[in-house]
């Protein structure tokens, strides 16, 4: 019986939010970067529950951008999914959004995680921070990213190459919060302190510090959650028994964040379909099929992550509004260059 409460509740909220099929004769077609095993299960139930076929193109960032600006003039997709501020930032800057109004996404959505111009809107939600060795380090001695820099931490930290997009926007988020120069002597710092030469992989580094490679790795909270699904590996337990992972900032502005999102494009063939895929996105229920098949935390903030991410606790997270960041990409990636994190 328990099952069938979401199920009615949803039959409602579709009732008060139809549109009319009629208009929509060629279903609903979907771009995407994120991964197709968290996302078709989502597609898959929205096409059930509203009788609106749903067909799904996945590509890689950089082709959903250029299949997006090859397409400007004659749209042939409706909604576009992508993960991660920079990517997101890109869409906004080739002018291929459509901006979208509906009050569901302004009420269920923080500020900080949607397009002030209704541009894209956050699907879902993690922080980029440190993981850390049980038996070599005090996690409490970490209060920031500039801790990093510490002499004390000289060959003893695991990082990606700076051309990653995550590392990116790690890097513009410091620049808007805390300017320029303390972005360069954060990055010069980290360099001084690198173990070895950055290489590709977030799981890379988190198995760096469990192999002694390093003591210290920065990496997507995501990665340790689903980590913690596959614990009966052996290979995956001996990890686990080995690293933590350590929330920054958290008696000042908290963690930082990023999302994964969602937007209309701009021109869409079938916008009455698109909007309601939009709605639907937000539901608690779709919000808790995505994040925990991914492993994020839902960017609904009533909604707790999946259990094995709340194993570790809760953070506070950083309010920074991520529609800001783009405006510091540029100079992000010449700070990289200038001071010598690899760049490939």
């Amino acid at each position: 019986m328990r099952r069938l409460i979401p199920l009615i509740v949803l039959m409602a909220w579709l009732s008060m939010n139809s549109y009319s099929q009629a208009q929509e004769q060629n279903g609903l077609r979907v771009y995407s970067y994120l991964t197709p095993t968290f996302l078709d299960p989502v597609l898959e139930a929205f096409e059930a529950e509203t009788g609106v076929r749903v067909s799904t193109e996945y590509m890689t960032a950089n082709q959903l951008l250029d299949r997006l600006v090859a397409e400007k003039e004659n749209p042939q997709a409706d909604i576009v999914f992508t993960m991660e501020a920079m990517r997101l930032a890109k869409l906004v800057d080739a002018d291929v959004l459509a901006n979208v109004a509906i009050d569901e996404l302004t009420a269920a959505i923080p500020q900080h995680f949607r397009h002030p111009d209704g541009l894209w809107f956050g699907l879902s939600k993690w922080t980029r921070t440190v993981f850390y060795a049980k038996d070599r380090v005090d996690p409490k001695t970490l209060k920031s990213l500039q801790d990093l820099t510490d002499p004390e931490w000289k060959g003893r930290i695991c990082v990606r190459p700076s051309n990653k997009i995550y590392v990116q926007t790690l890097l513009a988020a410091l620049i808007a919060r805390e300017g320029e120069q303390a972005a360069r002597s954060f990055v010069k710092g980290l360099v001084f302190n690198f173990a070895r030469a950055p290489i590709d992989l977030d799981l890379v580094q988190i198995e760096g510090v469990a192999d002694g490679i390093c003591d210290l790795a920065i990496a997507n909270s995501y990665y340790y959650g689903r980590l913690l699904r596959q614990a009966r590996d052996p290979d995956v337990e001996r990890t686990l028994e080995a690293v933590g992972i350590h929330f920054l900032n958290q008696d000042t502005h908290g963690a930082h964040m990023n999302i994964s999102g969602f937007a209309m494009i701009k021109g869409a063939p079938n916008p009455g379909a698109a909007k309601a895929l939009m709605r639907y996105m937000v539901q608690p229920a779709v919000q808790r099929l995505y994040a925990d098949a991914s492993m994020d935390h839902p960017i609904l903030p009533e909604l707790k992550p999946h259990s094995d991410l709340r194993s570790f606790g809760a953070f506070v997270e950083d309010d920074q509004p991520i529609d800001e960041l783009g405006q510091y990409y540029e100079l992000a990636e010449r700070i990289s260059r200038e001071e010598g994190w690899l760049w490939k």
